[in-house]
């Protein structure tokens, strides 16, 4: 009989050092409590005209067999008449950095009303 692996066997944990580079840890209590006590959120703009956000965070967890899963994750919520849309990185830097370009795209299309 083959032994069963749960969640954790396909997933790798992550945390933030102080310069926010992530770093793999093998305790899953640890990356749980580490959750918990830091703001994973790294920015958040509002579009009060239409009512959307973009948000930028910190997802904490991988596949274990692909290197390149992104851990940092921007997402695009409350946009009428559009899909929720999801933008993966793997850094932080690459992350604000799509999240900006996602604002002004925004923006830009708000302002020619599309």
């Amino acid at each position: 009989m083959k032994p069963r692996h749960g969640p954790q066997a396909w997933r790798r944990f992550y945390i933030l050092d102080e310069k926010n580079r992530p770093i793999e840890v093998t305790d899953h209590d640890e990356w749980s409590r580490w959750m918990a006590e830091n703001d994973l959120v790294f920015r958040r703009t509002l579009l009060e005209q239409s009512g959307g956000m973009v948000t930028t965070r910190f997802r904490g967890v991988s596949e274990a067999a692909p290197t390149d899963t992104p851990l940092f994750i921007t997402r695009v919520t409350g946009l009428a008449g559009q899909d929720n849309e999801s933008y993966g990185a793997q850094t932080l830097e690459a992350a604000l950095e799509e999240h900006e370009r996602i604002v002004q795209q925004l923006l830009r299309q708000l302002l020619s009303g599309r």
